[in-house]
C-alpha cells in the first residue's frame, strides 16, 4: 500500500510530525476527479455514514410522522459534542417518542464538550447516555422501528430489521454491496461496515447529488441537506470544523467526521464527494487535508477560508498561552494551496 504525506505538524518551523494518508474526489456517476495515496484501501468510514443512515428516518415517514424538526434531523445525522442544546434536544425528542436514555443502545459517557463535562462533574453528576456523541442516531433509530412496527429492542444488532435496511440503503448509495465485506461493531454498539475508501467518495457524491437514486430517496436527501444547513451546530457543535465549514459555506459544503481518521465532505452544487483516511487514525490532521482539498477545488471563497482559518492551519499552543507551531497540509502535497496568506489565495 502506498499513501501520500498529507499533513505535518511544526514547531518552530520545523517539521515535528508528519501525518500520512490516503484522499479522494469523486462525482456522482463514480469518476475519479483526483486522488492521493491508496484509494482502493478497505476503511472502516465509521460515523461518517450517519447523514446517509438517517435516510430511512424519512423514507420511513417517521420524519413526517412525528413532526421531525431541522434540529433534530441535524441531530440524527450528528456526533454530536453533549452540549447542553444537544443533552436537552434528544431527551425532549425520546419523551415525545414516549421513551427515556435507557432505551438507547450507546453507553453512559461524559460530554466531549469540556465545559459542559466540568459542569456535570463539579455538581456530583456522572456521563449518560444523552451525552454519548451517538445517541442523535439512536433515537433516529427508534423513531423508525416505533413507527415501522418493528421491535426496539436490539436495534442496534446486525440482524435488526433497521439494521439491514441501513446496508441497504448504504449500499445503494456506494453502489457495492457492503454484506461482501467485514463488518464490525462501532463505538456505540452498531454494525460498523467496511468499504473502500473511493466507495465511500462515491456515496458521498451521491448524497450530494442523488440524481441517479430513487425519486423518494433523492428527496429524502434533498430534506437532510436542508436541515443540516438551517441547524449546522446540531450535528457537531460550537468550534467543531463540521459545524463551522457546513454553517460559514452554507450548505454547499456538507462535511461530516468519522472515528480514526476518516472525514468526507458532500458538494451539493457540484455533485461531488470527497473522502479522507488518516492511516495514524489522527483527527487533528483529517480536518485539514480536508480543507487543503476544497482550497484545491476552489470550493471555498476568500472569505469563508477567513472564516475558517483556524481548522486551515490550526495552531499549536502551549501551556502558558504562547502559539509555538501549527498543523498544516504537506509542502510536498496539494503545493498550489496557500495556506499562509488565506486573503491573497484564488
Amino acid at each position: 500500500m502506498s499513501y501520500e504525506l498529507l499533513v505535518e505538524v511544526t514547531r518552530n518551523d520545523t517539521v515535528e510530525s508528519r501525518h500520512l494518508g490516503a484522499a479522494v474526489v469523486c462525482d456522482f456517476k463514480g469518476q475519479v476527479l483526483n486522488g492521493w495515496g491508496d484509494i482502493n484501501s478497505l476503511i472502516f468510514p465509521r460515523s461518517a455514514l450517519k447523514p446517509m443512515l438517517a435516510i430511512q428516518l424519512i423514507e420511513s415517514g417517521a420524519a413526517e410522522y412525528f413532526s421531525l424538526s431541522d434540529a433534530e434531523l441535524s441531530l440524527a445525522c450528528s456526533s454530536h459534542q453533549g452540549e447542553q442544546m444537544h443533552e436537552d434536544l434528544v431527551a425532549s425528542w425520546l419523551n415525545r417518542l414516549g421513551l427515556t436514555e435507557a432505551h438507547l443502545a450507546c453507553g453512559a459517557v461524559l460530554p466531549e464538550y469540556t465545559e459542559r463535562a466540568h459542569q456535570l462533574l463539579a455538581s456530583g453528576q456522572h456521563g449518560c447516555r444523552l451525552h454519548h456523541n451517538c445517541s442523535g442516531k439512536h433515537t433516529g433509530f427508534l423513531s423508525t422501528a416505533l413507527h415501522l412496527g418493528v421491535p426496539v429492542e436490539n436495534y442496534h444488532l446486525l440482524e435488526h430489521p433497521l439494521q439491514q435496511l441501513s446496508f441497504d440503503i448504504l449500499s445503494d448509495l456506494a453502489d457495492i454491496d457492503l454484506r461482501q465485506y467485514p463488518i464490525g461493531i462501532d463505538g456505540c454498539g452498531l454494525p460498523a461496515p467496511t468499504m473502500p475508501l473511493i466507495k465511500l467518495a462515491h456515496a458521498t457524491a451521491r448524497f450530494a447529488n442523488p440524481e441517479e437514486l430513487s425519486t423518494k430517496r433523492a428527496q429524502a436527501i434533498y430534506r437532510l441537506h436542508e436541515a443540516i444547513t438551517n441547524e449546522p451546530l446540531y450535528i457537531a457543535g460550537h468550534g467543531t470544523v463540521v459545524s463551522e465549514l457546513n454553517e460559514v459555506t452554507r450548505g454547499s459544503v456538507l462535511a461530516k467526521t468519522g472515528a480514526e481518521g476518516i472525514v468526507t465532505a458532500a458538494l451539493p452544487e457540484r455533485g461531488l464527494g470527497i473522502a479522507v483516511k488518516i492511516i495514524d487514525g489522527s483527527a487533528r490532521a483529517r480536518s485539514v487535508a480536508l480543507l487543503a482539498i476544497l482550497d484545491h477545488l476552489g470550493a471555498l471563497t476568500n472569505e469563508e477560508k477567513q472564516k475558517l482559518q483556524v481548522h486551515i492551519s490550526p495552531e499549536i499552543i502551549n501551556s502558558r498561552g504562547d502559539i509555538v507551531g501549527e498543523i498544516k497540509p504537506a509542502a510536498s502535497w496539494l503545493p498550489e494551496v496557500n495556506v499562509v496568506n488565506v486573503a491573497t489565495a484564488k
